[in-house]
């Protein structure tokens, strides 16, 4: 199928007389560590490869060693100022029309939107969006809820494609009457399973260590996550929470989904638990070998790459019973789903594996089993491709 769909495009390709590709996503953080193997792919097969996100750590350079041409485009994707989307809009159309792609894919929600509105001008012929998940405006209905509903389905009309990444966002467009194109669910961005392998865990410690890994949002259950941290370490003191991330300040620039900077040095000040901020992605994994269990109280989630790294390191994870998260947690079988905002339904699951240690190994192999087998990014891959195809 991989073959027969690589012909495809460069039947088509060399028709349209351009087998170029781009990319678009917010950051090139998240287009390099979530999207780079599905784009090196395309490279193999002789498509040319164009990256075009926020550069805000030198990923153009980081793009170029990797033979991918990247264009910087200044998308806010915290802010709602409906003149710097027309001109995202405008500048992403201008691109489209000088590039001449024969495929766009879009990744996040700013993209998907604006992105679907600039191709369908520049008459991009094959345009992809992937639905990485719907913020917490989706949330709480409202003005700015059904803005986003309006916009989607501006954007989306026609013949844009779109991929899910759980089966609640696919029927929640569904019922809302989005997307005029083709649905297919793919649950995730994928995981490198051969590369992200179990690690033991350093210098026998018979403490049980919790760890969160997200970014400091207040819809990622940070709050929870400390709350139950405090009922956990009344009982078992010996205990552990470490938490890593980035934080975006907690001011009204930043959005009120942000956790405040001083909320956070205060915790670590106090004990409870430890955050580390935002680190490379190697210490993450070796944070993640020393953790004995994963937590995500996260309110909504696409599917979160963090679990699927957590998956493909055999941990055991707790997780909430809410779209994305429920996609990789099997509730008793490889961790625990726990009800949205409930920190002592999430203390009570700690508990569990400090008083049974035998289930991190148990729950771990079986979370190592579903990475391989559903999550591993060579699975994700051939169903994107059959999706451009």
């Amino acid at each position: 199928m991989f073959s027969e769909t690589m012909l495809v495009f460069r039947e088509y390709g060399a028709m349209e007389g351009n087998m170029k590709a781009i990319f678009v996503g917010n950051t090139g953080f998240s287009l390099y560590h979530f999207r780079l193997p599905l784009m090196k792919e395309l490279m193999r097969e002789g498509w040319e490869v164009v990256a075009i996100a926020k550069d805000e750590g030198d990923f153009r350079k980081i793009f170029n060693e990797q033979g991918f041409h990247f264009i910087s485009v200044p998308i806010d994707h915290k802010g709602q100022n409906p003149i710097k989307d027309l001109m995202l809009t405008i500048a992403l159309t201008n691109l489209y029309m000088t590039e001449r792609p024969f495929l766009v894919h879009h990744f996040t929600i700013k993209p998907v939107i604006f992105g679907s509105l600039a191709a369908k001008c520049a008459r991009v012929p094959t345009i992809v969006n992937t639905i990485t998940g719907l913020g917490y405006t989706f949330e709480k209905p409202g003005l700015v809820h059904a803005l986003v509903i309006l916009l989607y389905r501006l954007a989306l009309s026609g013949k844009p494609k779109l991929i899910f990444q759980n089966g609640d966002d696919l029927g929640l467009f569904v019922r809302k009457g989005i997307g005029g194109g083709q649905r297919f669910l793919i649950k995730g961005s994928g995981v490198d399973s051969e590369r992200i392998r179990p690690v033991p865990k350093a210098g026998g410690s018979r403490h049980v260590t919790f760890l969160l890994v997200g970014r400091m949002l207040w819809s990622k259950g940070i709050r929870e996550f400390e709350q139950a941290a405090a009922i956990v370490k009344e009982r078992f003191p010996d205990a552990s929470f470490l938490m890593i991330g980035g934080h975006s300040g907690g001011g009204a620039e930043a959005g009120p989904d942000a956790v405040p900077l001083e909320w956070l040095k205060e915790l670590s000040r106090r004990g409870t638990l430890k955050w580390y901020g935002r680190v490379p992605f190697d210490e993450v994994l070796h944070l993640m070998n020393e953790a004995d269990v994963i937590v995500l109280p996260s309110y909504r989630e696409g599917l979160p790459r963090s679990l699927l790294d957590a998956a493909a390191k055999a941990k055991p994870i707790i997780t909430t019973d809410v779209p994305g998260c429920r996609e990789v947690v099997v509730n008793g079988f490889n961790g625990f789903l726990v009800p949205v905002k409930n920190s002592t339904k999430l203390a009570e699951c700690m508990v569990r594996f400090i008083k049974e240690p035998e289930l991190i190994s148990k729950m771990g192999a079986k979370s190592r089993e579903r990475a391989e087998t559903i999550f591993d990014d060579q699975i994700v891959i051939q169903k994107t491709l059959q999706v451009y195809n």
